[in-house]
């Protein structure tokens, strides 16, 4: 249950290192949430220039993506790949004045989607602590899966997800043409992920997330 204290709208924000980063670890849920009504949030911190080596508009295929999703706002930030954790405070600030000041005055978001606290991606591990700070206030916050966590990544929940679901994140993921090359992007590979958290739970998909604080 995403917690709402007032008559606001409900909402969700999705934290995202790269531009890729919340369609895959959280994308399907994030469709599924929205089809529901629910507002979604979603910021990009980096624009992922060390990803690709072609003259790419990385944020505008994360546009793209976010918008297959569902989600009724994106912001992108130009914080340096690769160097995100050197410029933590400022991180920090960015997602304060958001979360104050461009959410809109109606809408009340009750939990966060983020990186992973064990992630072993620099950039990642920076975002998370930056996320930890800026949404403090904010009831419940949850670390979601990335392919630099399948090694050890342990969740606790998980969102029961519908074909529909999936698909959709498939087709998110497919607007990210600069990344289409990368083993991780095989819809096949990211079809067993989902099975297999959705066998945890016993149905045929699944994301499966680790708490950083939930508040019911």
């Amino acid at each position: 249950m995403i917690l709402s204290q007032s008559n606001k709208r409900k909402g969700i924000l999705a934290i995202g290192a790269h531009p890729d980063d919340i369609e895959l670890g959280c994308g399907a849920s994030l469709a599924r949430l929205a089809r529901k009504g629910i507002y979604i949030s979603a910021v990009v911190m980096t624009a992922g220039k060390s990803g690709t080596d072609e003259p790419i508009d990385r944020h505008q295929e994360s546009r793209e993506a976010l918008k297959v999703l569902g989600c009724q706002q994106t912001i992108h930030l130009d914080f340096a790949d690769t160097r995100a954790h050197f410029q933590l405070n400022d991180m920090i600030c960015a997602l304060e004045n958001i979360i104050h000041h461009e959410i809109p005055s109606d809408v009340e978001i009750g939990r966060v989607y983020t990186m992973h606290n064990a992630d072993r991606h620099q950039d990642h591990m920076a975002v998370y602590q930056a996320s930890m700070v800026a949404c403090r206030t904010i009831p419940q916050i949850l670390g979601y899966e990335t392919p630099s966590t399948w090694l050890s990544f342990m969740p606790q929940v998980f969102e029961l997800l519908e074909e529909e679901d999936f698909n959709l994140k498939l087709k998110a993921l497919s607007k990210h043409r600069s990344q289409s090359k990368r083993d991780y992007m095989c819809p096949e590979r990211l079809r067993a992920v989902a099975q297999f958290r959705g066998q945890q739970i016993n149905s045929n998909y699944g994301e499966g997330f680790v708490i950083h604080k939930m508040i019911l």
